[in-house]
C-alpha cells in the first residue's frame, strides 16, 4: 500500500523540473525566451498551492484514497494534452492542471501513508515520502534529459500517461480511508490566492504594457482573498499556526527551501552553458545530487526522531549556501560543480520531508494531517513558484552569478531563521524542540 502512495508521489513531484534539460527545445519550438519558458514551471506550482490545501482538506472528509486518485486521473490526462499542445498557451493550461493534480496526490498520499506509522515513527515515515519527493525532484531533469535528446520533449509528457494507468490499476487494491467531519476551505479563496500569487508573478518579470494589468489583478485579487479570508466560514488558510514566531518561521523556511529546490531546473541550463555538456549530459550533472540525496534522506528521517527536526533543517540549509556559492563563483570548473551538486544533495535530503513537515504537523491537531501537509506544501510551492521568476531576474542582472548567488543567500537566511527560533506557543512548542 505504501508502494502505491510513493509511487503516485514520485510521479508528480518528477515532473516538478523534469523540462529543465528541454528549456532551449521549447524555447524554440514555442519561439519563446528562457523566462517564459521558466514559467512551464510557474503555473505548475501556482496550480499545485491552491490543489494541496483543497485537496487535502477533502481527502480528511471524504478520503483520502479517493482525491490521491482523482490526482493521478487528473495529471495523466494533462501530460497527454501537453505533448500534443501546438502553443505555449494550451501547453501552460494543461501544465496547470498537472500541477492540481499532483497537488491533490501528495498532501493525501502523505497523510494516509503517515498514519500507518506509530507517533514515534513517524519521522521516518515523513522521510521516506520527503525522500520520495526529493529524489523525483532532482531525477526530473535525468529523466527529461535522456529523453528530450532521443525522443524530443512531447514525450517527456507522453511517458506519463501509462504510469498513470498503472498507479490507477494498483490503487484499486487500496483500503478505504478513514473520515473526518471537516469543514471544507472556501474553494473562492483558494481560487483567489492562486491567481494572485500568478498575477503578483507575472508582475515581477513581465514587461509593459503586461506588467501593469497583471500588477491590477495582483491588487484586485488580492484583496478579494483577504475579504474572503475574512468572511468565509472556513477561511482557505488556516492562519492559527502563524500567531505565533514558530509559525512564522516555518512557513517562510519552507518558502525559502521552496526556492531553493526551484534552482534545480536551472542547473542543467548552467551545464549546458557554463561546461559545455550535451542536453542528455546536462540531465545526468544532477546526478551527484540525487544519489547523495538518497543516501542521505533516510539519516534525515531518522535524525529527527532523535534530536527533532530543527538542528537537520539548519544543516541542510547551509548545505544549500555552501551549493550556492560553489556554483555562484565566477569561472565554473568541473570539479566545483560537481562539489555543489553534493551539497545540493545534501541539502535536499536535510530539508525537505522529514524535518520540514515535522514541524508542520506539530502545529495542528492529530485529525488535522492532511490540512497540516498540505499548508507545509503550499508555503514550499509558493517558494517553486515564485524561485524562476526571481531567480531568472537574478540572472538577467549578474549572469549565472546572480542566479545561483541568491540561492545561496535564501539558504543562509532559512538556516539563521531556524537556528534563532527557540520558543512558541501551543503545538509549536512541541514541533521545535
Amino acid at each position: 500500500m505504501l508502494g502505491v502512495y510513493l509511487l503516485g508521489v514520485f510521479l508528480g513531484a518528477l515532473d516538478t523540473n523534469v523540462l529543465g534539460p528541454v528549456f532551449p527545445l521549447l524555447e524554440r519550438s514555442f519561439h519563446t525566451t528562457l523566462a517564459w519558458t521558466a514559467w512551464t514551471v510557474t503555473i505548475y506550482t501556482v496550480a499545485y498551492v491552491a490543489a494541496t490545501v483543497l485537496a487535502g482538506a477533502l481527502g480528511d472528509r471524504l478520503g483520502h484514497k479517493a482525491f490521491f486518485t482523482y490526482g493521478i486521473v487528473a495529471f495523466g490526462v494533462a501530460s497527454v494534452v501537453a505533448a500534443v499542445s501546438p502553443s505555449l498557451g494550451l501547453f501552460l493550461a494543461a501544465r496547470a492542471i498537472q500541477g492540481a493534480g499532483a497537488g491533490a496526490v501528495y498532501p493525501n498520499a502523505q497523510a494516509e501513508g503517515m498514519r500507518r506509522f506509530p507517533p514515534e515513527r513517524r519521522g521516518l515515515a515523513l522521510g521516506i515520502f520527503g525522500a520520495t519527493f526529493g529524489l523525483a525532484s532532482v531525477l526530473g531533469p535525468i529523466v527529461g534529459g535522456l529523453i528530450g535528446q532521443y525522443l524530443g520533449w512531447p514525450w517527456v509528457f507522453l511517458i506519463n500517461a501509462p504510469l498513470a494507468l498503472a498507479v490507477l490499476g494498483m490503487a484499486r487494491r487500496l483500503p478505504a480511508s478513514e473520515r473526518s467531519a471537516r469543514d471544507i476551505p472556501d474553494p473562492v479563496g483558494g481560487v483567489a490566492f492562486a491567481t494572485f500569487l500568478a498575477s503578483a508573478l507575472l508582475w515581477i518579470m513581465a514587461g509593459a504594457p503586461v506588467r501593469w494589468v497583471a500588477f491590477a489583478f495582483a491588487v484586485v485579487l488580492g484583496l478579494v482573498f483577504w475579504v474572503r479570508q475574512r468572511q468565509a466560514a472556513t477561511p482557505f488558510l488556516d492562519t492559527v499556526p502563524l500567531a505565533s514566531a514558530a509559525g512564522v518561521a516555518v512557513m517562510v523556511g519552507a518558502a525559502i527551501i521552496g526556492m531553493d529546490m526551484s534552482a534545480a531546473v536551472f542547473v542543467p541550463t548552467l551545464a549546458q552553458t557554463a561546461l559545455g555538456f550535451s542536453v542528455v549530459g546536462s540531465g545526468l550533472a544532477l546526478l551527484p545530487a540525487a544519489v547523495s540525496g538518497a543516501l542521505l534522506a533516510g539519516a534525515a528521517g531518522v535524525l529527527v526522531d532523535r534530536i527533532g527536526p530543527r538542528p537537520v533543517l539548519v544543516v541542510g540549509l547551509l548545505a544549500g549556501t555552501l551549493g550556492g556559492l560553489l556554483l555562484a563563483w565566477p569561472h565554473l570548473s568541473l570539479a566545483r560543480f560537481l562539489v555543489a551538486m553534493v551539497a545540493f544533495g545534501l541539502g535536499t535530503a536535510f530539508t525537505m520531508g522529514a524535518p520540514l513537515n515535522r514541524l508542520g504537523v506539530g502545529l495542528y491537531r492529530e485529525d488535522q494531517a492532511g490540512e497540516a501537509l498540505a499548508l507545509m506544501a503550499v508555503f514550499r510551492s509558493v517558494g517553486l513558484a515564485a524561485g524562476p521568476v526571481v531567480l531568472t531576474v537574478g540572472e538577467r542582472v549578474r549572469g549565472f552569478t546572480g542566479m545561483f548567488g541568491i540561492v545561496a543567500v535564501l539558504s543562509a537566511v532559512g538556516a539563521l531563521l531556524f537556528a534563532a527560533v527557540r520558543t512558541a506557543r501551543g503545538g509549536a512548542r512541541e514541533a521545535l524542540r
